[in-house]
């Protein structure tokens, strides 16, 4: 090694956040939010006096497309309670629904799961200013909420585009940013920058293009809708609860969700591999036939429809010198909690920039490797358990005996189990791993060995006894 660069790799050792530095944030949605809301109050604790500034072309005041973040708006409650600690409580105009229950309908049949302890703190919310035909008089946006929380502290967006990212060959030099809208280029000097702008493929490619290792997730399309129903049809056929169907006429297709908001569902198609807009059609027709849309019930062009890209694997190195990204461009827990996955980022983060340092070295282990153990490794539990599911909901059979496990009247305990198994499934309260060694269990085992073979035999005895009368008749 030259004695150029072992000063180089010796100034980036030694990279830390001094008084006066600026941190300039790529993306205002959550990700952004949470970071630059967590690195000033660290800051301030720090003793350190750092400018802070994020960048975002969107305009969360707006509705429809141009104001959304095309999410499906679930906050799970554990955000919630994360958020309150941070003194962040939600306004009744921002709140769509408080959710009480999540009912699963599977080939089987169909239950309803409840909070054990009948609480209702999960909550759904609009990104934007709610959907394109909305009416209502009051700015509804969750992350609008998050912006006024930092504008409340002193911090500001810059509403124009980033355009370019250039990082200094000397690791001692600050970062340049170029930003503008239309031709216009302007620039900005940034000792640290915080990439959080969700799966832009604008922005990835940027910061693939750096060519420090940085590969973007492998992502999947999902299908999202929000359709507007009288509250009176809202009420009787969803009142407060998620509706989740394992849609499996399609193999790529795993679920369906259906989320209320006041005078909307939400209705959120998630596949294996990318879903399509005939796919989300084949589905609104079911609901239709099964009555849980009205009879009469059109496809219009008015309705707010998107096709969200949901990262299905972690971005590699997501950090080099004086930059990390955070958020769905980086990592989030598998097909769950998105916004949820990007406080955790966004905590992980701040505390390693201001307690390790903004080297590459510091970032790799004060956050990358700690993302790596909350996030990364949980998902391959997660990814175990969803595919227990597929095939589960593909099978009658198995539907079946999940079926009359959970409404076993006689076996409280048993029920109990697999009703809190089912719940953290579905809410991502807590992680993959917890869940998949509550499944594994050894009482909640036995009970589906012996449901198992149960219905096994039930079945084939009532096959046989068909078969037999058949016989006999002829």
């Amino acid at each position: 090694m030259s004695k150029y660069a072992k000063a180089m790799k010796t100034r980036a050792e030694n990279l830390t956040l001094k008084n006066g530095d600026k941190i300039a944030i790529i993306g205002s949605g959550p990700a952004g939010s949470f970071f630059a809301d967590l690195a000033a109050d660290m800051a301030q604790r720090k003793g350190l006096n750092l400018s802070i500034v994020l960048f975002d072309w969107k305009d969360f005041t707006k509705s429809g497309p141009s104001g959304c973040n095309l999410c499906a708006g679930v906050i799970s409650e554990t955000l919630v309670e994360r958020l309150k600690n941070r003194g962040m409580i939600l306004p009744k105009e921002k709140v769509q629904q408080k959710i009480g229950g999540y009912y699963i309908q599977s080939k089987a049949g169909g239950f309803l799961l409840k909070h054990q302890l009948d609480e209702k703190r999960i909550t759904t919310v609009f990104r934007g200013n709610g959907p394109r035909t909305s009416t209502q008089d009051r700015n509804v946006s969750f992350d609008d909420y998050l912006l006024d929380h930092l504008r409340s502290k002193g911090l500001h967006v810059i509403h124009k585009s980033v355009k370019g990212i250039e990082l200094p060959r000397d690791p001692g030099k600050p970062v340049r940013i170029i930003y503008g809208i239309g031709k216009e280029e302007l620039s900005l000097e940034a000792d640290l920058v915080i990439g959080a702008f969700g799966l832009s493929e604008v922005m990835m490619k940027k910061i693939k293009n750096l060519n420090f290792g940085y590969r973007p997730p492998h992502t999947v399309r999902a299908q999202n809708v929000e359709i507007p129903l009288k509250n009176d049809f809202l009420q009787e056929h969803f009142d407060n609860n998620i509706f989740a169907y394992n849609w499996s006429t399609a193999k790529r297709i795993r679920a369906a969700i259906i989320i209320p908001k006041k005078n909307y569902i939400t209705v959120n198609m998630l596949g294996k591999r990318d879903v399509d807009k005939d796919d989300l059609l084949e589905f609104l027709n079911f609901l239709v036939d099964h009555k849980k849309l009205p009879k009469n019930w059109k496809w219009s062009h008015k309705i707010c429809h998107c096709a969200p890209k949901i990262a299905t694997t972690s971005a590699k190195k997501p950090f080099t010198n004086r930059l990390v990204i955070i958020g769905d461009a980086s990592c989030s827990k598998y097909y769950k909690s998105g916004i949820e996955s990007a406080f955790i980022s966004s905590q992980l983060a701040v505390e390693a920039v201001f307690n390790w340092g903004i080297s590459e070295s510091s970032l790799k282990i004060g956050y990358f490797r700690r993302l790596n153990k909350i996030i990364v490794k949980d998902n391959y539990y997660g990814r175990i358990l969803f595919k227990i599911n597929d095939l589960v909901s593909r099978s009658a059979f198995l539907s079946g005996v999940m079926l009359k496990v959970v409404m076993d009247e006689e076996g409280h305990d048993r029920v109990k189990r697999m009703r809190g198994f089912l719940w953290n499934m579905y809410t991502g309260n807590i992680p993959y791993k917890e869940i998949f060694l509550k499944f594994l269990n050894p009482v909640l085992q036995w009970r589906l060995i012996v449901t198992t073979f149960k219905l096994g035999f039930t079945m084939i005895f009532s096959r046989l006894f068909i078969i037999t009368r058949k016989s006999r008749s002829e």
